[in-house]
């Protein structure tokens, strides 16, 4: 039986001081070949985007040959194990976000010295970055962040929508390899749903398809993805009171284009179930880039939706 990307893998652990009841945290790595170029593709990075990333990862591994290896290859599956337990966006333990804090610092509190971690034991000597982040229990998303010298890298993933990156945080995992000279993409794609598979095998392709163009892989055999609509604009949309919120937009309707006015959800008295506010497509062709596609109860200014100009 051929040898998979997989079991060709050598996994090793980082621990990060953590609580005083738990005491470290283990931080994953796993690492194939020693050559150049070496590629580093993450995720869960924020822990309520749960297990979807991951899932991408494994079926990236398992259906690659680890004859295909050109360069070297790094997978960290888990990249925040508190919140990836939790699920939720940060650890309990401080509430910082991972992807906003690097380089970290080693003497600071459990994120800060996790941040460190990354870009002492992940991030050195990396050429190209596979950043996966997306949907959660909460939100599904379809697109793809692509970078200035990195284009080639996102159209390779094969999202629906894509957009430069501009806003993205300098001290992001992929802004803080960007600047040191690595191809890199930062993908927002799939969720919880009936489609999660979908999403995952996506990511999976795009993934080889990526490695393959930038030479850490073999080229691909799989087909070229067709052209992603380029995104210019975004327009994020919050509740403005707490309340149920009722979307109109579910799971089939994230990464399609639907008409200005159209309506997106409302949310709804949680008593009485009134309107208190409707949300409605910005542009007159929309990119539906960010769903909340379930009825849930919301605060004050939670996250509903991101939405493109496709115009």
């Amino acid at each position: 039986m051929q040898q998979s990307l997989l079991d060709a893998l050598t996994w090793r652990e980082v621990h990060v001081p953590s609580t005083s009841a738990a005491g470290t945290v283990p931080l994953k790595i796993g690492e194939a070949g020693t050559g150049k170029p070496r590629g580093l593709i993450v995720a869960s990075q924020h822990g309520d985007e749960g297990p979807w990333g991951t899932r991408a990862i494994r079926k990236f591994l398992e259906s690659t040959p680890a004859s295909d290896l050109v360069g070297s290859i790094r997978v960290v599956p888990v990249m925040n194990p508190m919140a990836f337990d939790e699920q939720t966006r940060e650890s309990h333990i401080d509430a910082e976000d991972l992807n906003s804090l690097l380089p970290g610092d080693p003497d600071g509190r459990h994120t800060e010295r996790l941040g460190h971690a990354v870009v002492t034991e992940v991030a050195p000597d990396v050429d190209v970055l596979i950043d996966v982040h997306g949907g959660g229990h909460w939100c599904l998303n379809g697109f793809v962040y692509k970078f200035a010298g990195s284009e080639d890298l996102a159209h390779a993933i094969g999202g629906d929508f894509v957009r430069f990156g501009h806003e993205r945080g300098e001290a992001s995992l992929t802004c803080y390899l960007r600047n040191r000279g690595a191809k890199v993409v930062w993908l927002e794609m799939g969720g919880a749903g009936t489609t999660e598979e979908l999403w995952a095998q996506r990511i999976a392709d795009g993934a080889r398809r990526a490695f393959g163009n930038l030479g850490v892989l073999k080229p691909s055999s799989l087909p070229e993805p067709k052209p992603a609509k380029e995104v210019p604009e975004a327009k994020s949309f919050r509740t403005p009171k707490p309340g149920l919120y009722l979307p109109a937009l579910r799971e089939p309707d994230v990464a399609t284009i639907v008409d200005g006015g159209t309506l997106i959800g409302t949310t709804i008295d949680s008593v009485t179930n009134d309107v208190i506010h409707e949300f409605r497509a910005p542009f007159a062709k929309t990119a539906v880039m960010l769903i909340r596609p379930r009825l849930a109860v919301v605060e004050a200014g939670e996250m509903i939706c991101v939405m493109g100009n496709a115009g």
